[in-house]
Order: C-alpha cells, then sequence, then structure tokens
C-alpha cells in the first residue's frame, strides 16, 4: 500500500493535533498536493537553500520540517529571487512540503519533552498547558532532577546531546527543580518562576530578561534554537518514523544553526582589551 503526504500528515496529528499549535502558528501542508503519493520521505528542522539543494540531488517528494516555509504571506514568486526560485523548482519537481511547529513542541513526548527528558528530567507538567484539563500538553516543561546538580554537570550534558556550546546566567551552584522550553522561551518566564523553577533551559531570551532574571535568583542555560529543536528530529522522530514507516525510504538532513561558533573566548569576556 502506498503512502501519501496525507498519511504523513495524518500520522503527525495523530500525536500531536494541529488544534494544539499557537494561533499565530502555520502548520500543515505548505505547498504541494495531500493526495501525492510518497516514495522518498526527507525529514529537516527547516526548509533553506541548502535543504532545498538536497530534497532536488536525493529525489525527495515530500519534505517534513518543524519551521513553517510560511510565517508571513509571499506576494508574489519570482524565479530571480533565491527564496522564491527554490520554490518554484520544487513545485516544478512535484515537490511538497508540510511542517509541523508548536503542536509537535507541546505535544507528550515531542521536542521539549524528549529533551527533558534525555536530560535526566522527570516531568510534571508544561509550563503553559492548553487548559485545565490537558496540563502535561502546553508549551514548555517543568520537572525535578533525581537529584540535585550543579548547573555546570547539566550545561556540560546538555552540550554533549545536542553539539552546541552552552551560556549560563548566575552562580554555578546546585539545582533540582528545572524548567524548559528548547525553542525561543522568553515569554514563558512568568511561568518558570511562579512554577518555583530554579533553572531554566532555553534556546533564546533577551539580553534585558536575562538580567532581570539574575537579579531574581532565576540560573539560565542558554543555547542554540536550530539544536535544541534538531535533537528531537535527528534523535527521536527520525528513528519513530523509519520504525513506524519500514517500506518507505527516509532520510535525515542534519544541517547546522546559521549562527557558527568562530572564536571561543578563554577565561571570560576581554572587553576591555582593544579590539
Amino acid at each position: 500500500m502506498s503512502t501519501t503526504v496525507e498519511d504523513v500528515c495524518n500520522y503527525i496529528e495523530s500525536f500531536a493535533p494541529s488544534s494544539w499549535a499557537e494561533p499565530w502558528d502555520n502548520v500543515g501542508l505548505q505547498f504541494g498536493s495531500l493526495r501525492q503519493e510518497v516514495t522518498h520521505l526527507g525529514l529537516a528542522l527547516e526548509l533553506t537553500l541548502e535543504v532545498g539543494e538536497w530534497v532536488l540531488a536525493q529525489k525527495i517528494d515530500c519534505l517534513l520540517t518543524h519551521h513553517p516555509v510560511f510565517f508571513r504571506p509571499l506576494k508574489r514568486l519570482q524565479a530571480e529571487d533565491p527564496w522564491q526560485g527554490l520554490i518554484i523548482r520544487l513545485l516544478r519537481e512535484g515537490v511538497s512540503v508540510v511542517s509541523y511547529h508548536t503542536n509537535l513542541d507541546v505535544a507528550p513526548g515531542g521536542v521539549t519533552e524528549v529533551l527533558a527528558e534525555t536530560l535526566g528530567l522527570s516531568v510534571e507538567e508544561a509550563l503553559k498547558p492548553v487548559s485545565e484539563d490537558l496540563k502535561q500538553v502546553g508549551l514548555g516543561r517543568i520537572g525535578n532532577l533525581e537529584k540535585a546538580l550543579k548547573i555546570s554537570i547539566l550545561a556540560q550534558r546538555l552540550s554533549q546531546r545536542i553539539g552546541a556550546p552552552v551560556f549560563q546566567v548566575g552562580p554555578d551552584r546546585e539545582v533540582r527543580r528545572v524548567a524548559l522550553c528548547a525553542g525561543s522561551g522568553g515569554d514563558l518566564l512568568p511561568q518558570v518562576l511562579s512554577k518555583g523553577a530554579e533553572l531554566y533551559i532555553t534556546g533564546e531570551i533577551k539580553h534585558h530578561a536575562a538580567r532581570d532574571m539574575e537579579t531574581l535568583g532565576l540560573s539560565l542555560l542558554v543555547s542554540d534554537h536550530f539544536a535544541l529543536e534538531a535533537y528531537y528530529f535527528e534523535h527521536h522522530l527520525f528513528q519513530q518514523m523509519r520504525s513506524d514507516f519500514p517500506s518507505l525510504k527516509i532520510s535525515y538532513y542534519p544541517g547546522q544553526s546559521p549562527f557558527q561558533l568562530v572564536i571561543s573566548a578563554q577565561g571570560g569576556s576581554k572587553c576591555a582589551k582593544k579590539c
């Protein structure tokens, strides 16, 4: 029995319904056809020019991404524009793209929860549940470590898992109650504080918000948005789909964050030195 793009969508929505996505989000089919037969499924965190060339070279007919292709409406498709031209080429080659974003973030066993568990966190509930009846579904996670650990040990564990640098806000102390949001987590700070977290791990936070949390005594570990979310795609969803679709060819493109570490300062910041 053949697999269609709609089958791929139904599979994801069986454990991460699109109704769980944030109102501003754009999940599901981005372009192409739900009726299209899929012979080679590709997974990538997001569609980029590099990912698009990989899709075309590997003759992938359906690409599943986390970040939606369209956050803002396009007014035109012009072949001379690099991004619009890529979409035209993919459409001409019969490629369909589907994206599942915040519904995968909030789902039990989804992006944030898998990362929390691999760090040794026993998850209690979502930081921001979708409803009082579904406290396990929502943005972010809060829970406890089996035993208190120094933040530097957790930072090292996190860096090893995701292969990215980690920045720490606050002193290196032992913590047990930890909150986590794999993507951009600044908007969840009120919930992090109200639920009594000692440490918050996230992929993005503004400078002044970090200073505020430092003053309030909340420690932070901030790493790379891309790497924190890609962990789920590579180490969980890719493996899960290969097991659940044994007759379908499935490939994963690891990609890389737009932010690349080029210089690592030794012994902290040297801003006082002339550059």
